[in-house]
């Protein structure tokens, strides 16, 4: 019987000279099996969380070369990602992987490159399209804007800051008070689904019954107040609260409202000042901000 530890070595040893744009976990897996005769069917979760800290520690070296802004003495931060699939482990306090400064919006860009392997675009759950405000996006990214979320919120538990207090959005995204970074990388593979996996196919299944179930949750067409209305300018009277979202950012897009110096921040314009009566607010607010607009029945 191969031990973990065996199937950890190999695998590092082949993810350092693979292509890390066209391999996958399915790639990572199948060779491990062809490499110790062995089937890994079992192994996949395993095998991905290997794959995630392999990348991440890839990830981590990289920027400790570059952005050393928030580098703290004696600290490792951990975050895994593949290409769908998520994980943090921390040692110490919070470390190196703070130096993502780059507002979420404009990581959102980068996330609709369309690459492939790792960094290959994922679907996104309507409730983490609500948190993220876009529909697809690699996991890699959503990784990214998540953490720097938390970090700037100051949410990790002093104490321990593998755990995560959470707030009102992530409470609604993860429905509990508090999350350690082992808990979330399970509780975000229910909120992305593969655009295209032959390994997923347990989460593509999951997203077509969620689809299949009708107009609900999130995806249900909701009484829009007369601002919104009047804000949109389509006459439609009804739309869902992950239709909102798009259309809000796209609009902010479109008007070019983020603020250069920190386009996380949003710099309303009249119309945006109309309906929501302030002149500016962070991107992770909108669907907060948007939620006293959607009249209920």
């Amino acid at each position: 019987m191969v031990s973990d530890s065996e199937l950890t070595e190999r695998l590092k040893e082949f993810l350092r000279n693979a292509d890390l744009d066209k391999t996958t976990t399915g790639t990572v897996r199948r060779k491990l099996e062809e490499d110790f005769a062995i089937d890994l069917s079992d192994k996949k979760v395993f095998i991905r969380e290997q794959v995630d800290l392999f990348l991440q520690n890839e990830l981590d070296n990289g920027q400790q070369n570059g952005d050393n802004e928030y580098t703290h003495e004696d600290q490792k931060v951990n975050v895994e990602n593949d290409g769908c699939d998520l994980q943090e482990e921390v040692q110490g306090d919070d470390g190196e992987k703070s130096n993502v400064k780059r507002g979420y919006s404009e990581n959102k860009n980068e996330g609709k490159k369309r690459g492939g392997g790792f960094s290959k675009l994922c679907s996104l759950s309507p409730q983490l399209q609500e948190f993220i405000g876009v529909p697809h996006l690699a996991r890699t990214e959503v990784v990214r804007q998540l953490w720097t979320y938390i970090r700037e919120k100051n949410l990790q538990d002093p104490s321990d800051r593998r755990n995560i207090n959470c707030d009102e959005p992530l409470q609604a995204l993860f429905g509990v008070g508090s999350i350690n970074m082992f808990q979330m990388n399970k509780a975000l593979s229910r909120h992305i689904w593969p655009l295209d996996s032959e390994d997923e196919e347990d989460e593509s299944n999951k997203k077509e019954k969620k689809q299949k179930g009708g107009n609900s949750g999130f995806l249900a067409p909701l009484q829009l107040s007369d601002a919104l209305k009047k804000f949109l300018g389509t006459g439609e009277s009804t739309l869902s609260r992950s239709d909102v979202v798009k259309r809000m950012w796209e609009y902010i897009k479109q008007n070019n409202l983020q603020d250069p110096s920190d386009k996380r921040r949003i710099l309303c314009d009249v119309k945006l000042k109309e309906l929501f009566d302030i002149d500016s607010f962070t991107g992770f607010t909108v669907p907060k901000l948007l939620s006293a607009h959607f009249v209920k029945a």
